[in-house]
């Protein structure tokens, strides 16, 4: 069976369609006028917590509308309310999850912090006396939406700590106030007693500022009760993984190169030897850290290094010759850092803020360092929301960078600290997890490899496992003496691992982009329904990538990639001619990724956009539909259900606006459709196995969303789809390329060649 390369272009036959939108009325917990005194009793009560000084407050009060479980879709963001507020001068400035304790159990539900004063709570509450609003449908069900209106209780803000903590870094997030920020500041000082010369201080465009401090026990409780407070959670030491020497073990050389690879791969790392033999000519060290380099920071830098290059050394000998590496690396020292106690390093994200906008060249950066510690769901780092921006804010025409980031070692300790650490937690990159080799010799996640899940926008993770070596069997690199070989574990090189295939992919197609790179790697990924979605996420990262970029003449695979506009339905035809008129079954997957504007006001809706799938199998089979009635299915290309169409239209049945779905789709909650259909991530990654005869023109769907006031956006998307049809007659390859002459198999290059 021949070998073809992969089919791009796909995009050139996708179509916008119109759809109507489906689901009805939400059922309310409780009557309009309950709803309303309740909330009259709760603005009372929030009013006498101000005044006799519950919180320590600043001019502006930030205040909790906390809806009832089961109200997130974003329809029932409490707007008619803020607009109820004086003078236009509250503002919802981020939200987050808190949990409602009814008879038996607590339930998840959403609170939206708002910005606003005494007169515009005051001006809430004469509205609601008043009745002006009383017939106003939008007002009405957001007002019995509501379960109360109070402040952030001091414990809510405080999460991640374990019972004995005493000392250490601590990241403080404070909500924006833009008119009064050095104020804002300033105050968090005299409040908490810490002291601001031990502290760094970010704020963002958005507002909210970041803080990192080394503080005590006594400090977090003394700050708690401040209101522009949102969030306090603990940060742990930086710690990088050992290396042991390997007895009796020579470096291999690598075969002279004529030329520098033009692929570019950014590295943040304790530095690296760039007069090591295998890096010399290949690795750029620049210095980004002003203090004399570590043996053990370099020793770990040039690991990473040498791993994105040639992989993992186990098996080479000082007799091997290694291929030339077909991508180039700009290693830059991050490590150590000035200040000793700056655990959230603050001053390597400042360094990467400040590189990464700069570096047009460079569109894909690895990081196998970061602060230990587990992420908490309602509070974003720092250095996740800086890396997620980075990818996302680029001019347009300039393709967004990819970060890969290690999930970090503590898979060992208890849950929840032994879930993943940031910044792998981002939305618009890749988390990596390690695996080994099992007694069997089977893969198997590592028992130190953080594990899931992730947070809103992105709960697979990690993303992907790669290699990372263990006791058994280590993951080797060279030794910093120019001649052995040393021998470790960790996430620290899985991640690599997987940066460096994705730098070869780009290498050997212009057509693979770094977010395109992320997509086929997911789509490829090999998944093991024995082992648990949080240990692996996606799947193993395949081994050999070339492959990854081969069709056979049944088995196709198409790449798609473009703009969708706000609110748009596009369809993207799964090219597949001919494909009802074979026998047996067919398999379709497909891999979709965004990249979207993070939100860090708010965790549980982090993801400013994102995009809905709906795979219809058949473009002639439609719905039709009466109130009352049970829905008839019915394919149109059957001339024997023509009678039966014209007799349902007759009595009143409605055709569907666009074929049948599979699965068929339901009217979900926005929390199921969060935690099944996993909606607002970045990643969609699906497939359906369905009899042949079932299938006419297939094809996927894309939905934009948005949320946050980014209702606007336009939204960069990746697709990969594949067709696995065994017994289609002739080469369904061909058939698709003759049928669609816009589609290209993509140029593949030899990338040994290239470079010798």
């Amino acid at each position: 069976m021949g070998k073809h390369p992969i089919i791009a272009n796909g995009e050139i036959y996708a179509e916008p369609v119109s759809k109507a939108l489906g689901g009805g009325p939400k059922q309310m917990p409780r009557g309009y006028f309950e709803a309303k005194q309740r909330i009259i009793n709760a603005l009372d009560v929030l009013t006498q917590d101000i005044a006799e000084g519950e919180e320590v407050f600043l001019d502006e009060r930030i205040i909790c509308i906390r809806l009832e479980p089961k109200f997130e879709a974003k329809s029932y963001i409490p707007s008619a309310l803020i607009n109820a507020m004086s003078s236009g001068s509250s503002k919802i400035v981020g939200g987050r999850k808190y949990t409602v304790y009814g008879d038996e159990r607590g339930l998840s539900a959403k609170l939206y912090f708002v910005r606003t004063t005494d007169s515009g709570i005051n001006q809430l509450k004469a509205t609601l006396q008043n009745g002006d609003r009383d017939n106003v449908e939008q007002w009405q069900q957001q007002i019995r939406s509501i379960h109360t209106i109070n402040l952030l209780k001091p414990d809510e803000k405080i999460m991640g700590f374990a019972d004995d903590w005493q000392a250490g870094t601590v990241e403080f997030v404070l909500h924006p106030l833009p008119s009064s920020t050095e104020d804002e500041i300033s105050a968090f000082f005299i409040h908490s007693g810490i002291n601001a010369d031990n502290a760094r201080i970010k704020t963002y465009d958005d507002g909210i500022t970041f803080i990192s401090a080394s503080c005590t026990s006594e400090n977090v409780q003394r700050v708690k009760e401040y209101n522009p407070l949102r969030a306090v959670h603990p940060m742990g030491s930086i710690s990088v993984t050992p290396m042991r020497n390997v007895v009796g073990s020579l470096c291999p050389s690598v075969h002279p190169s004529s030329a520098k690879p033009d692929i570019h791969i950014g590295v943040f790392d304790g530095g690296a030897d760039d007069s090591h033999p295998l890096l010399n000519g290949y690795v750029t060290a620049v210095d980004g850290s002003t203090e004399p380099a570590m043996h053990e920071l370099l020793e770990h830098g040039t690991g990473v290094c040498s791993t994105i290059l040639y992989g993992n050394l186990a098996g080479k000998k000082g007799s091997d010759v290694l291929n030339p590496p077909c991508v180039s690396v700009v290693c830059y020292r991050v490590l150590p850092i000035h200040d000793y106690h700056d655990y959230d390093l603050y001053e390597v994200i400042d360094f990467i803020e400040n590189v990464v906008p700069k570096s047009q060249e460079t569109k894909l950066y690895n990081l196998s360092i970061g602060p230990v510690g587990a992420i908490v769901d309602d509070s974003i780092s720092r250095f996740t929301y800086a890396l997620d921006k980075l990818a996302y804010e680029v001019p347009d025409g300039i393709e967004n960078p990819l970060f890969v980031v290690a999930v970090g070692n503590d898979g060992e300790l208890p849950p929840t600290f032994n879930r993943i650490q940031s910044p792998s937690d981002i939305v618009n990159g890749l988390g990596v997890g390690a695996y080994t080799y099992d007694a069997n010799g089977k893969k198997a996640p590592t028992s130190y490899s953080c594990v899931g899940p992730g947070r809103e926008g992105a709960k697979t993770k990690p993303d992907l496992l790669d290699f990372g070596g263990s006791l058994d069997h280590p993951f080797i690199v060279p030794s910093l003496d120019h001649t052995s070989l040393c021998a470790t574990a960790g996430t620290s090189f899985s991640a690599p691992m997987v940066t460096g295939k994705i730098g070869k992919l780009m290498a050997m197609s212009t057509r693979v982009s770094p977010h395109m790179g992320r997509t086929l790697l997911i789509h490829n990924a090999e998944i093991d329904n024995s082992i648990p979605k949080d240990n692996q996420g996606f799947g193993f990262c395949a081994e050999n990538v070339s492959d990854i970029l081969e069709c056979t003449d049944k088995h196709v695979t198409i790449m798609y990639s473009g703009i969708i506009l706000p609110s748009q339905f596009l369809s993207l035809p799964i090219f597949a001619p001919r494909i009802n008129e074979m026998h047996g079954n067919v398999s379709i997957t497909w891999t979709v990724s965004v990249v979207v504007a993070p939100y860090a006001n708010d965790p549980d809706a982090y993801t400013n956009n994102c995009l809905e799938d709906v795979f219809a199998p058949h473009s002639m089979t439609f719905n039709f539909t009466k109130s009352g009635m049970a829905p008839q299915k019915i394919n149109l290309l059957d001339d024997a259900k023509i009678p039966l169409v014209r007799n349902l239209i007759d009595s009143g049945y409605k055709q569907s606006s666009v074929p049948v779905s599979h699965p068929a789709k339901r009217v979900w909650d926005e929390d199921d459709l969060r935690a099944v259909d996993l909606k607002w991530d970045t990643i969609i990654h699906k497939g359906v196995s369905m009899r042949s005869s079932s299938l006419f023109n297939p094809t996927l769907t894309l939905h934009a969303l948005g949320r946050n006031g980014f209702e606007t956006e336009k939204i960069r998307y990746n697709v990969v789809v594949s067709i696995d049809a065994p017994r289609y007659e002739g080469s369904l390859y061909d058939s698709i390329l003759q049928t669609y002459q816009n589609l290209t198999p993509i140029e593949i290059r030899n990338i040994n060649r290239l470079i010798v």
